[in-house]
């Protein structure tokens, strides 16, 4: 492909959309994620210093929307390694589930 047409197809992709917006969007959501992990992080703290126990639920919340973004980035991209990082985290994400139940249980 030459150079202009890679920019017709770019054009065309990305006809109606605003780059500069996408960009800025995709942006606030990563920025926003940090953010919530950081919230989660200090509650989970919190929690252990307060009640002396462990919150599972968060770990639970933040492995399994962690598994979710690496299993999509394996649909998108096909990289074998999203898909090993994607199993892991969703194996954490099943674990803590289950002592998060086991601690509901209690």
């Amino acid at each position: 492909m030459n150079r202009e047409e890679i920019l017709a197809k770019s054009k065309q992709e990305n006809r109606g959309q605003d780059i500069a917006n996408l960009e800025i969007s995709m942006y606030s959501i990563q920025f926003g994620w940090v953010v919530a992990i950081c919230l989660l992080a200090v509650v989970a703290v919190l929690d252990a210093i307060l009640f002396k126990r462990m919150d599972n639920g968060i770990f639970f919340a933040v492995m399994a929307s962690s598994s979710s973004v690496f299993f999509v980035k394996y649909l998108k991209l096909r990289k074998r390694h999203e898909l090993v990082i994607a199993i892991v985290y969703a194996v954490a994400a099943i674990a803590f589930l289950i002592a998060w139940i086991m601690q509901l249980t209690k």
